[in-house]
């Protein structure tokens, strides 16, 4: 997968392209219903599928005190669109200069002399260029004119939900994990590496992997069954995110348990997938308790796994 950044520097190599743009946060199954169409597409007629996105997200310019966290870090997003096989993902700057670009403009100069589009596949709520004034509707008045054609993706209802990066943002950070994970067709993921930490989990017989997370939205304090994935190899594990009370209140952190493994990990980078809240966080009276807790916690997220399945063919 290519990966280019700013059209202004560079243009695909292509005599063609079949694109969809938009920020494409966790990548739902929304985004990835443009992404497949566009990618089919693009093998059908002969063309490149690109992938149009933006950085920073375009409202910490046009309205910072409203710009979310993000669900996805730069490099996770890179690996998703590159399992879904795009060629070429275009990271726009989006700066003032760019937002008061008026949108013929931008489909003038951007989607068909730049990215000579023969296709663009778009959400029906699309809203785009200066103000925001573009529309579904203009893009399809432009097609005709410019000679591309437009496909639209309707809005995907799971539960007469819709499926929007701002619902799941929403259940990932009330800690509402499993009701995510149909949203975003896998489980949600957070992404660092693995930093020293206190040490505590060691003296009590649960060594942890202490996690310095790139992700920006971390699910709700409490205490997670999850897996934890470093390199190709994948292991059952249950994680804790919080401040750890029982010793005072320290940094938020990400430690996960890793069962069946005694290894060393310092300076890895790791992901860990969340499967299901297991419980809040709580203060103990005394280590013991929390102690007894663990071993709790541990087998709620065994059964978590046979439960859903995962244990029947190994965490991979």
């Amino acid at each position: 997968m290519e990966i280019l950044r700013h059209l202004d520097v560079r243009s695909p190599s292509s005599p063609g392209s079949v694109a969809t743009l938009g920020n494409f946060d966790g990548l739902h199954l929304g985004h990835q219903a443009l992404v497949r169409n566009a990618v089919e597409d693009a093998r059908r007629l002969g063309a490149r599928s690109v992938v149009l996105t933006f950085e920073p997200h375009p409202l910490k310019i046009l309205a910072p005190a409203r710009a979310p966290k993000l669900l996805l870090s730069h490099k996770d997003k890179m690996e998703l669109l590159q399992s879904l096989d795009v060629d070429v993902v275009v990271m726009q700057k989006f700066d003032a200069a760019f937002a008061s670009v008026p949108a013929r403009d931008f489909v003038a100069r951007v989607l068909v002399e730049r990215l000579r589009i023969k296709k663009i596949w778009v959400g029906r709520d699309l809203r785009f260029g200066q103000g925001r004034k573009g529309s579904v509707d203009d893009l399809l008045q432009w097609g005709c004119e410019d000679g591309f054609d437009v496909g639209i993706v309707e809005p995907i209802l799971l539960g007469g939900v819709r499926v929007s990066s701002s619902v799941v943002r929403q259940l990932v950070e009330e800690g509402r994990v499993d009701e995510a994970t149909p949203m975003l067709g896998r489980y949600h993921l957070v992404s660092g590496r693995v930093v020293s930490g206190e040490r505590r989990g060691r003296e009590l017989g649960f060594p942890t992997a202490n996690i310095s997370s790139r992700t920006e939205v971390l699910p709700l304090d409490g205490i997670y069954a999850t897996l934890f994935q470093c390199g190709a190899k994948r292991y059952f594990s249950a994680s804790s995110i919080g401040t750890n009370p029982t010793f005072g209140d320290g940094p938020r952190t990400v430690e996960s348990f890793l069962m069946d493994f005694d290894g060393d990990l310092y300076g890895e980078a790791v992901k860990v997938y969340f499967v299901k809240r297991i419980r809040a966080e709580k203060k103990f009276a005394s280590v013991d308790e929390l102690v007894a807790q663990m071993r709790e916690d541990v087998t709620r997220a065994r059964a978590i796994f046979d439960e859903s399945g995962l244990r029947t063919g190994g965490a991979g």
